[in-house]
This record gives structure tokens, C-alpha cells and sequence, in this order.
């Protein structure tokens, strides 16, 4: 993590590591240096501009050109946007399937029990896809941040109050309730 102090404004800005600054100065001088050429240009070298047939470009040629490149910048940003979004939607659902097969494989491994001890395999089978139901539900809030709203879960008043009590006072004790669950 890169850690930032706030003595001064320009130091903060310049820093090689963790900011933008250098890397936009790398493209800005040369360019602002350009500009200040063509502005001065006929000062220094008189019909610089006409010998160079910078005049003989039309407006609309010079629209194009700006809305082109503006254009081009526009459609790559988008672009990756979406890369990102479908990105993270495929983790979610990957990260979903996941937990479905752990739970899957944990009530299948308890078949063997089910014959000596129906009622406590049973339980189990009920509390552990209640937990997971709201570990995927926790998951969700977490990643949709403060303005995400509370996800369906599978009624987890079915669990006892010990461990519900323990899921509400968990982020006092500096656990994240996935974790816990």
C-alpha cells in the first residue's frame, strides 16, 4: 500500500511512486511546448504558416480530427469498463459455484449418517446451507458497499441464538462476518 502525508500539496503531487503527475508531464511539455511554438511562430519566422499549410486546414477537417481522437479515447474507456464489469459478474458467479459445491459435497459425504442419525444429520444439513446462504449474502453486501441493500437468505432464524447473536456482534470484535461464517 502506498502511504501518502499531506505536508505539502506539490510533493504529494510529483511523487514517482503512486502518482500520475510524472507520467502526465511526459505527454503534456512536449505537447504545450508544440502550441507555444505555433503561437509564436509567426513572431519568429514571418509566413511560417502559410509555408507550412497549417492555413489551408478547414474547420471541419479540423472537427473530424478532434472528435476522431476523442471519439477513439471514448470507445477504449468503455471498453474496458465492461472488460471490468464482466470481469467481476463472472468472479461472483464462479465464487458462487464454488460455495455451492462445498455445500453440495458436505451434504453428500453426510448420507452414510443419515441411517444411525436422521434428526442430527438433518440439522446439519439445514445449518450448514442456512451459513452458507448467508455467507453468499454477506458477500454481496460487502461488495456492493454502504448502499447495498440486505440480500435474501434462507430463513436464518432457523439457526440457534447463540450463533445469531455471535453474527450480529462479530464486526465489534474486528471479525468480518464472512470470515466468521
Amino acid at each position: 500500500m502506498i502511504e501518502y502525508s499531506e505536508d505539502w500539496l506539490i510533493t504529494t503531487l510529483f511523487r514517482l511512486q503512486g502518482s500520475v503527475a510524472p507520467r502526465a508531464c511526459y505527454f503534456a511539455i512536449p505537447t504545450g511546448l508544440v502550441a507555444l511554438f505555433l503561437a509564436y511562430s509567426d513572431r519568429l519566422i514571418p509566413d511560417f504558416r502559410e509555408k507550412s499549410g497549417i492555413l489551408e486546414a478547414q474547420q471541419s477537417q479540423l472537427w473530424q480530427a478532434a472528435t476522431g481522437v476523442l471519439f477513439s479515447l471514448l470507445i477504449f474507456r468503455i471498453n474496458r469498463a465492461m472488460a471490468r464489469f464482466w470481469e467481476g459478474t463472472g468472479l461472483l458467479h464462479q465464487m458462487r459455484g464454488e460455495w455451492f459445491d462445498s455445500v453440495s459435497c458436505c451434504v453428500t459425504f453426510t448420507r452414510a449418517g443419515i441411517k444411525d442419525r436422521e434428526k442430527d444429520t438433518m440439522a446439519f444439513r439445514h445449518t450448514i446451507v442456512r451459513l452458507m446462504s448467508l455467507c453468499h449474502g454477506t458477500a454481496l453486501k460487502e461488495i456492493g458497499g454502504e448502499d447495498a441493500t440486505d440480500c435474501e437468505t434462507i430463513d436464518p432464524q432457523g439457526l440457534d441464538n447463540g450463533t445469531l447473536h455471535h453474527l450480529q456482534t462479530c464486526s465489534e470484535h474486528g471479525f468480518n462476518r464472512v470470515e466468521v461464517l
